[in-house]
């Protein structure tokens, strides 16, 4: 994917969080009322870290991951655990740290497109998805029927946050792939010189 096509790909995810502002809360009420909704805006969000994580864990042993990767990636599940137990009344205050996590990967994906490797990417990524964030909370506040909230602020600048220290854990150690080793027999053949 080309760099232009990240960053439009990030752009279409923007548009449609700013798009979905005066529905949002209704759509999520109406899942909240559902007993799928119920359980994945409740407990099932904690299911999903654990599981998460325990995936993940697997995933930088098979790297070979260096330490602070694990460290990292404890820290983010702690984050995602301790935000989650404290909006257990707000369920819907929850999806603001996926939302952003997301929003931060997709900036991830265009920052390191145009600088691969370089570790400013990591912070540039959680600064944008943060801005976006921001300008999410600035647009409720002209939205009817929304308003304007530093707390959200916070939540969706925590969710681009924790969405970076996983993208940077998981991306630490080599991937392990088999080496291509031919058989003792293998016969290999060299091109002949042209007269």
């Amino acid at each position: 994917m080309t760099v232009r096509a990240r960053w439009a790909l990030l752009a279409g995810y923007v548009l449609a969080i700013y798009a979905t502002l005066p529905v949002g809360p209704r759509v999520g009420l109406r899942l909240l009322r559902t007993g799928a909704g119920a359980w994945l805006l409740g407990p099932g969000l904690g299911v999903i870290v654990v599981a998460g994580t325990v995936a993940l864990l697997l995933v930088l042993r098979r790297r070979e991951a260096p330490p602070w990767a694990y460290a990292a990636l404890a820290l983010a599940a702690a984050g995602y655990a301790l935000a989650f137990s404290t909006l257990r009344a707000q369920r819907l205050e929850r999806t603001h740290l996926p939302e952003y996590g997301v929003a931060a990967w997709l900036a991830w994906r265009a920052l390191d497109a145009m600088a691969p490797g370089e570790p400013w990417t990591y912070a540039g990524a959680a600064a944008i998805a943060a801005a976006i964030g921001y300008g999410d909370e600035l647009l409720q506040a002209v939205v009817p029927g929304r308003y304007y909230d530093l707390r959200d602020v916070a939540m969706n600048a925590a969710g681009a946050l924790l969405g970076v220290v996983v993208i940077a854990s998981m991306r630490a150690g080599s991937a392990r792939h088999k080496a291509a080793v031919p058989p003792a027999t293998a016969e290999i053949v060299s091109p002949r010189p042209t007269p």
